[in-house]
Order: structure tokens, then C-alpha cells, then sequence
């Protein structure tokens, strides 16, 4: 019984060596790693639109028309670049009672050439007749007596003809756009062209039928980059096209990708403007503090692996490395119910609960009125008290 642990962990050291003994050349260095990464600011303003049917039909009644602007930014760095293909961008209310009515840019089409191809068809027939004539002496007994030939001619006909025409050349989408989600969200396909580059800032406008007083309310936008990675260490190459499963290395693959909540409001009123920015600061506490646990509990040792291992094993074990922030954030995770957040260290769950709370604050703010009419705002009347509850 004694020698029962040097047997059960007798194969930790092997591992060890075995790691240790892999050669450093296969793993790219981060200069040469190629990166891509998005950016989008987390709060949006919602503008009145008033050039569209203002008797727009909600599932709660009779609403009104806002237009977000949407800001989206990539940045595409390392010393060898990947081969983008196109970005796939989704755009989603939290909110159920949000009607997409229009948006920008819409589906463009657009062609690699310049002018209308010109075909050309030509078409020659040929048809001749030929003659000839020839002579020669008669002799008798070495005598000339006279002299016999013929003769004959040629006829010769040829026909042309030529046909000539533009063709329209062929479009391909540069811009592809349109509804999901039964109409409540939007999608935009964009392609990398000699017209169109995928990098730097592209502006998306999108036109929302929202109850009559809106003030503030979430949008869930995805971005994904598709297309072919940058090429690596010769040996880290020669692994990545081992085939597993039969997966073909040399297809279309996401090679970037981001998640974003945006906090919209009501242009001109301060209190949802408040709410918005109090729950993106509060995101960001909550992100800067698990980022700051996660990293006095590093993953990169054998010791932390197998406590990882048995954290999944032991229903008792928290994971800070998880994905509980993404959860929280994306998914909306209950903080009451869930087991892992339930286990975190004090100060990170004081946080997500605080960011539920502000969550909760903007989504649920109700229209503001005085006696029957709505309550006016201006962006002037920020930090005064003009405008009171």
C-alpha cells in the first residue's frame, strides 16, 4: 500500500521530460503571429427618425422609429498577413419587441471589370475553281507538222462575315445584407475586393421600430473573419497539414472573431445615457478584476492542469479560468443559480452581481412622463437640475 502513490504518479515526471523535450522551433513567436481584432464602442445613440411610417405596429402596440449607427473597426497586424475572405457581422436586440425597419449599407454588387466585356465571332467561307492550258508539237518523221494543247480558268469565291457585341461582365456580392431572427436582427456578409477592404472603420446604420418612449435597451453584435491564416513555421506548418478526421487544411477557416453587448439610448436623456455608461463601467471592472485573478492562478504548469482536470471532476472545484464572464455577459447567466459564479472569491462576485444590477437598470427604465406628456431632454440639461424624477 505505500508504494500505491509512487505508482499512481510515477507517469508525472515522463510527461514532464517528455514536454520539456519537444523542440521550441514548432510553436510560432508572436512577432510573426498574425492577429486580427475588432472593435466597437460599447454604447450607441439612438436618434429619431422621422422620414418613415411613424404608425409602426409593434407586438406591444404602436411605436416609434430610431436609427443606431454601429461603428466597427478592425485591425490586422503581424509580419505575415492572413488571406481575409469576408466578414460575417450579426446584429441582435436583447429585447423582443425591437423591429428591424431599415438599414445601411444595403446588398451591393459590383464586378473585377472595368467596361462590358467586347466578344468578337468572325466567320469565312472560301470556295475556287481552277484552270490551265498547255502545248505541245506534233512532229511526223522528225518533221513539225503542228501543234495540240487546251487550255482552262479559274473561278475563285469568298464570303465574310463578322459579328460583334458587348457582354454584360459578371457581378459577384461585395455587400450582402438583410433581416434575421424573424425580422428583429440584421446581418451584413462583406467581401475583400479590389474595391472593398476589410480593414479600418466600416459604419452600419440600422433603423429599429421600438415602443413609443424608449429610452435605452441591449444589441448583441457578433463579427467573425473568414478566410485562409497566415503561414507559419515550416514545422508548425508540416503538423497543421497532417489531416485529422478529414479536414481540409487548405479550406476557408474563421480566423477572427469577436462578441459585443452595445447599451443604446435615447438621444437627449441623461439618465439612460447615466444607466448605459454605468453598466460599461461596471463590465469593465468586472473583466479587469477576473483578468487580475485569472492571472495570479497561471494554467501553464503540469500542477495547474490536473487542478483544472479535478476542478471539472470535483463538483466542490471552481474554475476562474472558465468561461463564466462570457456567460454573465452574453448569455445571461442567473449569478444566483450558477454554480460556478455561486463559488467565485467574494470581490469577483460582488462584481457580476453588480453588473447584473446595472443590467437590469437599463433594460427595465420606463418611460419618462410629466402628467400626460412625455418629458423633453437635452443633452444641456446633463448634470443640472432642470430635468428632476
Amino acid at each position: 500500500m505505500k508504494t500505491a502513490p509512487a505508482r499512481l504518479f510515477g507517469w508525472i515526471p515522463a510527461i514532464t521530460v517528455a514536454l520539456a523535450t519537444l523542440p521550441a522551433s514548432i510553436g510560432v513567436s508572436a512577432g510573426d503571429a498574425s492577429c486580427i481584432s475588432f472593435d466597437l464602442p460599447p454604447t450607441a445613440v439612438a436618434i429619431p427618425v422621422s422620414n418613415v411610417d411613424e404608425n409602426i405596429v409593434l407586438p406591444g402596440g404602436v411605436g416609434e422609429t430610431v436609427e443606431v449607427s454601429l461603428r466597427l473597426s478592425s485591425l490586422v497586424c503581424g509580419s505575415k498577413l492572413p488571406d481575409i475572405d469576408r466578414w460575417m457581422i450579426r446584429c441582435v436586440p436583447r429585447s423582443t419587441s425591437w423591429r428591424v425597419v431599415d438599414y445601411a449599407p444595403r446588398t451591393e454588387t459590383a464586378s473585377e471589370y472595368a467596361s462590358p466585356i467586347q466578344i468578337k465571332t468572325t466567320d469565312e467561307r472560301s470556295s475556287s475553281f481552277g484552270m490551265s492550258s498547255d502545248a505541245a508539237p506534233i512532229k511526223v518523221h522528225g518533221a513539225f507538222v503542228g501543234a495540240s494543247g487546251h487550255m482552262g480558268f479559274d473561278k475563285a469565291q469568298k464570303h465574310l462575315e463578322s459579328t460583334q457585341f458587348d457582354r454584360q461582365a459578371p457581378l459577384h456580392a461585395v455587400t450582402a445584407a438583410g433581416t434575421i431572427e424573424r425580422g428583429r436582427g440584421v446581418y451584413y456578409k462583406l467581401r475583400w475586393t479590389s474595391s472593398q477592404v476589410l480593414e479600418g472603420e466600416k459604419e452600419f446604420k440600422v433603423t429599429f421600430g421600438v415602443p413609443q418612449g424608449f429610452r435605452a435597451g441591449l444589441l448583441d453584435v457578433s463579427v467573425i473573419a473568414i478566410g485562409k491564416p497566415a503561414e507559419g513555421h515550416p514545422v508548425s506548418e508540416a503538423f497543421s497539414h497532417i489531416p485529422v478526421l478529414g479536414e481540409d487544411q487548405d479550406a476557408m477557416r474563421a480566423i477572427g472573431q469577436a462578441r459585443f453587448v452595445v447599451a443604446v439610448h435615447a438621444e437627449g436623456d441623461p439618465d439612460a445615457w447615466m444607466a448605459a455608461e454605468t453598466l460599461i463601467e461596471t463590465e469593465q471592472m468586472l473583466r479587469a478584476q477576473a483578468k487580475k485573478i485569472r492571472s495570479t492562478t497561471p494554467t501553464h504548469s503540469l500542477s495547474n492542469l490536473i487542478r483544472h482536470v479535478a476542478s471539472k471532476l470535483d463538483p466542490s472545484g471552481v474554475d476562474v479560468h472558465g468561461d463564466w464572464v462570457d456567460r454573465l455577459i452574453f448569455e445571461n447567466a442567473d449569478p444566483h443559480t450558477d454554480a460556478i459564479i455561486r463559488q467565485l472569491p467574494t470581490s469577483l462576485r460582488v462584481l457580476a452581481l453588480d453588473y447584473c444590477d446595472a443590467r437590469k437598470s437599463l433594460q427595465q427604465m420606463q418611460t419618462r412622463r410629466i402628467g400626460n406628456d412625455f418629458e423633453s431632454f437635452r443633452l444641456t440639461d446633463l448634470g443640472s437640475n432642470i430635468a428632476t424624477d
